[in-house]
């Protein structure tokens, strides 16, 4: 695909200088200098680790024929264009959408947000589409899914550039809806700016990204703007279990969910261990419902109805949905149970005190006179005020807990643990900084019909050590150090 750069900016509505000739051939957008081709705008976007303005020569090297950068250009290769804006974030998205043609694209576009849940509620959805027949893209934490057809990433929600192209990938292949969860990341930053949403779901505002935020306050108001992004009769479903949620309900008038629900209420459920069903009972507008989903967890029968509730909205019939609903498979890390020489082991992505709180109780209901042992830890350089938060959780709802490392990234792990250990009270615990050997030390200690919750990293098939990318999966290394054991899986 190839524009002329002057088209790009027509109708944007945003401020911006091009020093350079403005009348060039652009055939793509990148945030990534090792991404650049031939005719490429490369975007300097400042990060957490490295400036993008030091990769313009790199960008250059590569093919790039304009860099879109906040400040004035300077000793930088001089047959670049340069596109000066104080909006780069807005600007890129609004120059992806032009160059991807992907301003009213013909699907229908449903975003989840929240702190937790927005896996398995985006998945669940896009289950339940595809069991309609559509043809869907999925853009998640867990990858990327377009028409059928599946792909592993490193982001939830992916820059602008990225996002629009995946969109007219998915035209391309004869999509009719685009499922995706939306970060904070995603909202603060504009990835989605200028996008329209058929339906947006709130799941819930839990303790996260302090880092990012100023305070829950601001996270909110963040969250809020995907809902300003809806259609003129597009559909908002927020979770009323939710003190945030209950903001939106009463300010917007959305629909709701939850314990709570006026419009969907889940009034009972209960896991059948033998079938590995949860059974769910709710009403919607007034309507009885009782159905069965492959997943344990109160708060994942509200991530269900969440979901259905959506569809239902949208126009679709519980008749058709319900027995899709009790057929899906699970997600991938969220609650994944393992049963091996009688103990349950337990593959849960938890990793912010809300949601640890929430798969332990659930396990609490299940685990009769056994004992639930968990292995956790916090990655570094992020969010340090949640660490002794999930340690009081861990050790209050467990009968044995390891801590041990997540993604370290550029801090030393015993100062991650002692932030940790400052919130436990009791001696429950033991520190292995080692995750493997962790993990272990969990396996070894249980018995037959014991718990081993092994959480906070999930799907992820890599461990972050400063700015190298570790090969490290919980379930892979669960499998191989049962191995070890002489476990057998039941």
């Amino acid at each position: 695909m190839k524009k002329i750069l002057d088209r790009l900016f027509e109708g944007c509505g945003l401020p911006y200088l091009i020093h350079g000739k403005s009348d060039i051939e652009v055939t793509g957008l990148t945030t990534d200098s090792r991404e650049v081709r031939p005719g490429f705008i490369f975007v300097a976007l400042p990060g957490e680790q490295n400036d993008g303005r030091q990769f313009i020569q790199d960008a250059y090297s590569r093919g790039a024929v304009a860099v879109l950068m906040a400040d004035p250009p300077s000793n930088h290769p001089g047959h670049l264009t340069f596109i000066q804006t104080a909006e780069v974030t807005k600007l890129m998205a609004a120059l992806s959408i032009s160059f991807h043609e992907t301003a009213a694209p013909p699907l229908c576009a449903i975003g989840v947000t929240g702190t937790n849940g927005k896996t398995t509620t985006a998945t669940i959805l896009n289950e339940l589409l595809k069991g309609l027949g559509h043809k869907t893209l999925f853009v998640g934490t867990t990858g990327l899914e377009i028409a059928g057809q599946y792909e592993a990433t490193d982001y939830t929600t992916p820059p602008a550039p990225t996002l629009h192209r995946l969109i007219r990938q998915g035209l391309d292949a004869g999509i009719s809806h685009l499922v995706m969860e939306v970060s904070s990341h995603a909202l603060k930053f504009d990835r989605v700016f200028g996008m329209h949403f058929d339906a947006a779901i709130f799941t819930n505002l839990t303790h996260e990204h302090m880092e990012l935020h100023a305070s829950m306050e601001d996270y909110f108001q963040t969250k809020r703007k995907l809902f300003e992004q809806l259609k003129p009769h597009g559909v908002g479903i927020v979770n009323s279990d939710d003190a945030f949620g209950r903001r939106l309900r009463e300010e917007y008038g959305f629909l709701d969910y939850g314990l709570q629900g006026h419009h969907a209420q889940l009034t009972n459920t209960h896991f059948n261990q033998e079938e590995r069903l949860q059974v769910i009972q709710c009403t919607v507008g007034g309507r009885m419902l009782d159905c069965s989903l492959p997943m344990m967890g109160r708060h994942n029968a509200a991530n269900a109805l969440a979901a259905v509730t959506t569809l239902l909205a949208l126009g679709y019939d519980e008749e058709r949905l319900l027995p899709i609903l009790k057929a899906i498979k699970g997600v991938p890390g969220r609650v994944e149970i393992m049963n091996m020489s009688g103990i349950r082991i337990v593959i849960d992505f938890a990793h912010t005190p809300d949601a640890l709180e929430k798969i332990l109780e659930a396990l609490l209901e299940i685990k009769g006179s056994a004992k639930i042992i968990t292995v956790f830890g916090c990655p570094g350089s992020r969010d340090p005020s949640k660490r002794p938060l999930m340690g009081a959780i861990a050790a209050r709802l467990s009968n044995r807990v390891v801590l041990t490392t997540d993604d370290i990234h550029y801090e030393e792990p015993q100062a991650i643990v002692d932030d940790i250990q400052r919130g436990i009270e009791s001696g429950n615990y033991e520190v292995i900084l080692d995750r493997r050997e962790a993990i272990a030390r969990a396996l070894d200690l249980a018995a037959s019909g014991d718990i081993v919750l092994v959480a906070g990293r999930g799907h992820e098939r890599f461990q972050y050590v400063r700015d190298q990318k570790v090969e490290f999966e919980d379930k892979t290394v669960v499998l191989e150090e049962a191995g070890k054991l002489g476990l057998y899986t039941d």
